[in-house]
């Protein structure tokens, strides 16, 4: 009776053992799945700190700081300087015709560098009357008066500028600048004053 006393106690002692045993194994694995839960927190926090960077980036990648309307007035400037050697002036004036070559070298300066075959009708007439109209009424007649001069004088810079040797050198100009502007660009701004510069009675 005793012997076996004795054996079930052992039992039980061992059954007691094996639960201690698997009681501490079972703490164990939880125990990195705990300590990763951390870690998982710490990445979805590093994540979050970042999403104000990534959403900048993108956003700055969508602006185009180089789009801007070619057709807009305010983006053909230098129209006064242009247009003031073409005033005080006109056909029978002494001078006059150096003063066309002078003025059509000006004026086919400005054409080239507003790039005005890229502009709308439009806008090259807007900038155009923002120099016209705040002229006298003396001052718009004589532009109109010198204006065929000055347009055969461009024509004459581009199409046959060697026959224009004197004339250049008589007015101060550097013929190695002249024409100095592509016939489309040309084109586009005298089709442009063709139309709205009134015809006069004028004679060279």
């Amino acid at each position: 009776m005793t012997s076996k006393y004795i054996r079930s106690l052992a039992l039980l002692l061992c059954a007691a053992l094996l639960g201690c045993l698997l009681a501490a194994c079972g703490g164990s694995a939880s125990s990195p799945a705990s300590s990763a839960a951390p870690a998982s927190d710490s990445a979805s926090a590093s994540g979050s700190s970042e999403l104000p960077s990534s959403t900048t980036e993108a956003n700055t990648g969508e602006l185009n700081p180089g789009n801007f309307d070619e057709n807009s007035v305010f983006s053909i400037t230098g129209t006064e300087n242009a247009f003031a050697p073409c005033l005080g002036w006109g056909p029978g004036v002494s001078g006059c015709s150096l003063k066309s070559v002078i003025a059509a070298a000006s004026l086919l300066h400005w054409a080239e560098d507003a790039r005005m075959s890229s502009r709308s009708p439009e806008a090259i007439q807007e900038a155009f009357y923002s120099w016209y109209d705040g002229l006298t009424d003396n001052q718009q007649e004589g532009f109109a008066e010198a204006w065929p001069l000055i347009k055969d004088a461009a024509l004459d810079l581009l199409s046959d500028k060697d026959s224009m040797t004197d004339r250049i050198a008589d007015a101060g100009l550097d013929a190695d600048t002249l024409p100095g502007c592509t016939l489309k660009n040309w084109q586009a701004l005298q089709t442009v004053l063709d139309d709205i510069v009134p015809e006069t009675n004028g004679e060279a």
